[in-house]
This record gives structure tokens, sequence and C-alpha cells, in this order.
């Protein structure tokens, strides 16, 4: 799922409605932004596999409120 090609309206009720919590806050907001999930894990301090974990975890969040 490419985040960053939903609205800012969409974005904001993902905010809203899928409960992230810190990690996958972060992860859900630079992924908005197109960053791709190698340079989060370096602006984040984890390993790729983490990151990818997270990105999942944002994933089925926001599968769930669409």
């Amino acid at each position: 799922m490419i985040i960053s090609r939903f609205t800012e309206p969409e974005l904001e009720r993902f905010r809203k409605n899928c409960n992230f919590v810190n990690d996958e806050c972060y992860v859900f907001e630079l992924r908005s932004q197109g960053i791709p999930l190698e340079q989060i894990a370096e602006i984040l301090n984890l390993s790729i596999d983490a990151v990818k974990k997270i990105s999942r975890k944002v994933n089925r969040k926001i599968i769930k409120v669409i």
C-alpha cells in the first residue's frame, strides 16, 4: 500500500481512527511523506525487518478503517 497516495483528508481520518501506537505513528507519518522503508529504518534507528513489521501493522489498521 502506498500511503503517500492518499489525500490529506484520508490521512487525517486514519490518524484519528487507526489508534496507531508510537512506532506505528512515526512509520505512518514518514510513509505518508513518501519516505522509503529503508530510510525510515535509518531515521528511527531500527532494523529494516522491524520497520517492515510495523508497516504491516499500519497497513492492517488502515484496511480496517477503509
